[in-house]
């Protein structure tokens, strides 16, 4: 389906905005007059943030007063802009009013402070950002998700059974937003004691996750771990890098995208953020799923 389908469907409009020759980042649902720009920058209307990873326009939006975000996303936001966030923030679990649409918000696991957005209007439109835990999604008439890990030869399980075990004299290279956070979070259940570089500890800090001067483990980001001597890893669930690797992932798999279409229980898919296969097209569709990609969204002028 184009945008147009899905509106006399599902009575929303889907769309890209145009920005001249380009196109604006991710895309907007307009539902009657209230546009809600989905990880973009600055629009009239809402600009709902999932999560305050660089890719989804967060830190994009911080003089935005009709920015919308968690609580722990305006605050890793902050800590990594230096700037006050400016929008509208909530509780995950909380239910917002924007515009006369009602939004109910959700957990995604993905890192800190990700939220999907229900939006209830004639149709439930389910937005989940990126997932790492769908268990707590609500059923929906069409989701719009992600598909990092969009193709078969995604399949892993993350492995925090060696994480813990080989933590003790480690250096651990791990994305300074998100999942350094979570690793630093495990490390600590455990009873290990965390040192970090200067970014990573700020955005610790500013969401409560107590990071030591001195500790057993160190984390560090991707680019400093190869300037390390000693016992070190990479966290990823990505096959690209040469260097140890534990698997350690902020989305769910191949088979975890399935395994949440089929929990959502959506009539129909868009997938925004991700590369999707053309098997797990294929999949989508033998499930009586229909799907749009981005990319066969109109472009409109806003």
């Amino acid at each position: 389906m184009n945008s147009l389908e899905i509106l006399e469907v599902f009575n929303f409009l889907p769309f890209r905005r145009a920005n001249g020759r380009r196109t604006r980042p991710h895309l907007t649902l307009r539902f009657k007059d209230v546009d809600l720009h989905i990880d973009s920058s600055k629009g009239p209307g809402f600009n709902l943030i999932t999560h305050a990873h660089t890719d989804h326009y967060g830190n994009y939006n911080m003089t935005n007063p009709n920015a919308v975000a968690s609580v722990e996303t305006a605050r890793i936001l902050e800590a990594t802009t230096s700037k006050k966030f400016s929008g509208i923030t909530f509780q995950i679990e909380d239910t917002l009013n924007l515009g006369g649409i009602r939004i109910k918000t959700y957990p995604t696991e993905h890192m800190h402070g990700s939220t999907a957005f229900l939006i209830e209007s004639e149709t439930r439109v389910l937005v989940t950002g990126d997932v790492k835990d769908y268990r707590k999604l609500p059923k929906c008439d069409v989701l719009v998700t992600e598909a990092t890990y969009g193709s078969p030869e995604h399949v892993f399980e993350d492995e925090i059974h060696k994480l813990v075990n080989e933590a003790k004299g480690s250096t651990f290279g791990v994305y300074p937003i998100g999942k350094a956070q979570r690793v630093a979070s495990i490390l600590l259940e455990n009873g290990y004691a965390v040192k970090a570089e200067e970014k990573i500890e700020r955005i610790c800090r500013a969401i409560g996750i107590d990071v030591e001067e001195v500790g057993d483990v160190r984390l560090v980001s991707p680019r400093s771990l190869w300037s390390v001597r000693g016992k070190k890893y990479i966290l990823t669930a990505q096959k690209f890098y040469r260097l140890p690797r534990i698997v350690i992932s902020d989305h769910v798999d191949y088979g975890g995208i399935i395994e949440m279409i089929e929990h959502c229980d959506a009539e129909h898919v868009i997938f925004y953020h991700g590369k999707p296969s053309p098997d797990l097209l294929r999949d989508v569709k033998e499930m009586g799923k229909g799907v749009t990609l981005l990319n066969q969204l109109e472009r409109l002028s806003v």
